[in-house]
């Protein structure tokens, strides 16, 4: 497969926006949707393989389980100690729980909940931002 890259401007952007919405005020629905689509190329880039090839990332709901590397959890994550008490899976990957979608941002697209420890080798709920394309894999319900 070829890779090419492609420039494309705010007003392509608005157009492909425009084109897709069926609404009396499109023309102001697109403006309000170009102005937070634009300045984000992650954004932009999930917006145009969505429009040309219907390819977008899955945005997954609230209370969904999911497994990720735990540095991705938080700078504070202690990832020796989830090691040492068996928080980790036997391939070394946390589980977590989404809390909120915050959108399609560079780095914060979830805030999830995870058990984290302690110096003292105690457990509690801690909280962590992860992007979509750090989620390993979702944990299917039994």
């Amino acid at each position: 497969m070829t890779k090419i890259k492609v420039e494309l401007e705010e007003t392509d952007i608005f157009n492909a926006i425009k084109k897709i919405i069926d609404h009396p005020n499109r023309v102001e629905i697109a403006k309000a949707l170009t102005s937070i689509i634009a300045p984000n190329e992650r954004l932009s880039s999930i917006f145009f393989k969505t429009y040309f090839m219907g390819n977008a990332p899955e945005v997954l709901l609230d209370g969904t389980m999911i497994t990720v590397n735990p540095r991705d959890l938080s700078y504070k994550a202690n990832v020796e100690g989830m090691k040492r008490i068996g928080l980790l899976n036997i391939s070394g990957h946390a589980t977590a729980l989404i809390k909120e979608f915050k959108g399609f941002g560079d780095y914060t697209t979830y805030l999830v909940n995870f058990m984290n420890v302690d110096d003292n080798d105690e457990t509690f709920e801690d909280t962590g931002f992860i992007a979509y394309n750090q989620i390993l894999s979702v944990v299917e319900e039994l």
